[in-house]
């Protein structure tokens, strides 16, 4: 009876302690991998602003063993009970587990890694993420480095230069167009223009905005008040000899330079010659940084710490966040893409006590 009554409790300790430990160790896991990825890319990012050469790994797997161990024993008395009434535990029973996981990684190389990181933003993903992003305007100065004539540079060369205000007023108008339910950017049916914007339904309030918003672009305005406009959206350089829009975008490797060139060096450092120099930053990196500090931050979304320094993105700095997340998504991809060759060595690493 004892023993079924231990098999009993081993079960249910069994079904209660399988599903705990999957709930809480996936949960550990996956925030352990979130924040070293954050940590390796930002200290890929620093090392390289000083000219230093860095790697990267992939994590390809992780394999969790658990291990459950049960106990039970009785305690028995001998002589005059009064010798051991009361101190005596008549059955006692445990039971525990251990976790033993093992990690594979891959290091990040290859042809396909580089392709990947040196190409375009495709323009298909470029719309996707304006259609759904409520920060269009936003992710058009991020991705987006030329919209017909009207440049938007990923450094400004000459120390006065300012942005292009076209392009900034494009924006401007394209956001207002498109909270106003004016301006939509659609798929279009015809295979050989994948994109198309659609102005529909505008009123005599938003009139002047469309012919503004047009004569940017260098298009001609319908002569007829209010009429549907289809603007076929192109991924090339010239739109107006195409009577269209043509956008060409950054690259993966465009932005992680404009995050590099966001670093705070200091001034050490900077004095010493240590870190690479980099011209005043355009529209997209104009509102970003990571700092610096000797001491560890009190209040960082992520840091490293290199040369004596820490490097990190201030939390409650907002700009910064969303760029650093964008970049992180992006090279995330051709990581992704990288790890997926079969020819790459694999590292494993068992993990115990």
């Amino acid at each position: 009876m004892t023993a079924l009554c231990f098999g009993l409790f081993a079960l249910s300790g069994c079904a209660r302690v399988g599903p705990r430990s999957i709930s809480m160790g996936r949960a550990h896991y996956n925030e352990a991998i979130n924040k070293t990825e954050d940590e390796q890319m930002l200290l890929a990012i620093v090392k390289s602003r000083y000219g230093e050469t860095f790697s990267l790994l992939a994590v390809n797997s992780v394999a969790s063993n658990v291990r459950f161990k049960s106990n039970a024993g009785t305690e028995i008395g001998f002589g005059p009970s009064s010798n051991y009434d009361g101190n005596l535990v008549p059955f006692r029973g445990g039971l525990a587990y251990e976790e033993n996981p093992t990690i594979t990684y891959k290091p990040v190389q290859g042809e396909q890694y580089l392709r990947q990181l040196l190409s375009p933003i495709p323009l298909d993903l470029l719309v996707l993420i304006i259609r759904t992003a409520t920060l269009s305007d936003y992710y058009i100065t991020l991705f987006v480095n030329r919209i017909n004539d009207m440049q938007n540079p990923d450094f400004l060369n000459a120390v006065s230069a300012e942005p292009d205000l076209q392009f900034k007023r494009f924006i401007e108008l394209d956001k207002e167009l498109d909270q106003a339910g004016v301006l939509q950017w659609v798929g279009d049916p015809r295979k050989e223009i994948p994109f198309s914007i659609l102005i529909t339904g505008y009123s005599l309030e938003h009139t002047e905005k469309v012919r503004e918003y047009l004569t940017l672009l260098g298009l001609s305005a319908p002569t007829e008040e209010s009429k549907d406009i289809v603007i076929p959206v192109y991924f090339a350089v010239k739109g107006k000899e195409l009577n269209g829009i043509a956008i060409s975008t950054r690259s993966t490797f465009d932005l992680i330079e404009i995050l590099r060139a966001a670093i705070a060096i200091p001034q050490e450092h900077a004095d010493a010659g240590l870190a690479i120099e980099y011209p005043t930053p355009g529209l997209a990196g104009k509102n970003i940084c990571i700092h610096t500090s000797k001491d560890s931050p009190k209040q960082a979304a992520v840091a490293v710490k290199h040369r004596g320094y820490w490097f990190y993105v201030d939390e409650i700095d907002v700009h910064t966040k969303l760029f650093y997340g964008m970049v992180r998504t992006l090279w995330s991809v051709s990581i992704a893409a990288a790890s997926d060759q079969s020819a790459v060595p694999v590292l494993t690493i068992p993990v115990s006590r």
